[in-house]
């Protein structure tokens, strides 16, 4: 994963940058590409963030450029699916934490993102997709 930090509006072009440096990691290395994209939320501020951009991998990867191992929490998640462009994805996020609200359940580490359609590829917003999970305990 490699980590940045960005204003909230700018969170498209970080993580594109800090994609792109992962997966030349991982070519360069010879390792494969295991999953779709991660974005990982490390922090959640008024106006910025820290997220981390990342895959799962098959094989060794010589660690450079910033790029370093994270491990995502296992056990119990509260997920959903969002489908629709990326500046809506907030209704998602606040349906998640509002769900774990009104179920007793305590977020217990940072949310992450996975990107099933590529929106490069796929031109319509309206079928792009993201999981969202939220570690709970």
């Amino acid at each position: 994963m490699k980590k940045t930090r960005c204003d909230q509006t700018g969170i498209a072009r970080a993580f594109g940058r800090a994609i792109g440096v992962v997966a030349g990691c991982i070519v360069s290395s010879g390792a494969k590409m295991a999953s779709m994209p991660y974005g990982v939320y490390l922090e959640w501020g008024a106006t910025d963030c820290e997220l981390a951009a990342g895959f799962q991998v098959r094989g060794d990867v010589r660690l450079e450029g910033g790029v370093e191992w994270l491990t995502l929490a296992g056990g119990m998640h509260a997920f959903a699916s969002h489908f629709g462009p990326y500046d809506q994805l907030k209704e998602t996020h606040g349906a998640i934490l509002e769900w774990c609200r009104t179920q007793g359940k305590k977020i217990i580490g940072p949310c992450w993102e996975t990107y099933p359609v590529d929106p490069g590829a796929e031109p319509d917003p309206a079928k792009w997709q993201t999981d969202v999970f939220y570690p709970v305990g």
